[in-house]
């Protein structure tokens, strides 16, 4: 059965975690949920995301891919010419990895927790 990758998340970098909260809030009126000082979920965007105000965060939008099965999506990523960035690791319910296609954009690929 061929695997599913499907885009459901993007992150925002930010120098101001509260600061780019507050204008999404204002212009948008989003909701947002806090997971610790340097990062917020946003809650009712149309598509799951979050703030990155961590030090070692992306400096552009971050589009995170969900997947079935992470360690076969990282043999796929790479046979198609995809660098991984950063090896992946566990976070609060899943865990991910980042790659540069090609081109040089980074995505990141993430699967659920069981």
């Amino acid at each position: 059965m061929p695997q599913r990758y499907i885009i459901d998340y993007i992150e925002f970098p930010s120098s101001d975690g509260q600061a780019t909260r507050r204008f999404f809030g204002e212009a948008f009126g989003w909701s947002f949920t806090s997971y610790g000082p340097d990062y917020a979920g946003i809650d009712t965007a149309g598509i799951d995301g979050g703030i990155d105000a961590g030090a070692g965060r992306t400096k552009a939008p971050l589009t995170v891919i969900r997947t079935e099965d992470l360690e076969r999506a990282e043999r796929e990523v790479v046979a198609a010419g995809g660098v991984i960035s950063t090896p992946a690791y566990d976070f609060p319910g899943g865990r991910r990895f980042h790659f540069r296609e090609p081109g040089g954009v980074e995505l990141a690929v993430w699967i659920e927790k069981a």
